[in-house]
């Protein structure tokens, strides 16, 4: 299955987050709040600051902000 780093999803476009190419502690902060590996997350904003709301299965829980550069590293298996 095609994996894409999460700033090239759209606006509304949902996801399966597959892995993350960051160090440790920004690894340890995305898991805290959320954004691990068979996560499901919807994009509400694509920007400077990507906006996404975050659950597991089809039920997203929360909405979180992550900074372009952070999100360029989280690589996603787009939902058709």
């Amino acid at each position: 299955m095609q994996t894409i780093p999460l700033t090239q999803l759209k606006r509304g476009q949902s996801a399966t987050i597959h892995r993350a190419d960051l160090d440790a502690e920004d690894a340890t902060m995305l898991r805290a709040m959320g954004l691990r590996p068979e996560a499901t997350l919807r994009v509400c904003r694509n920007g400077s600051t990507c906006i996404v709301a975050v659950g597991t299965g089809h039920a997203c829980t929360c909405r979180i902000g992550l900074d372009r550069s952070l999100a360029d590293r989280v690589l996603v298996q787009p939902h058709s």
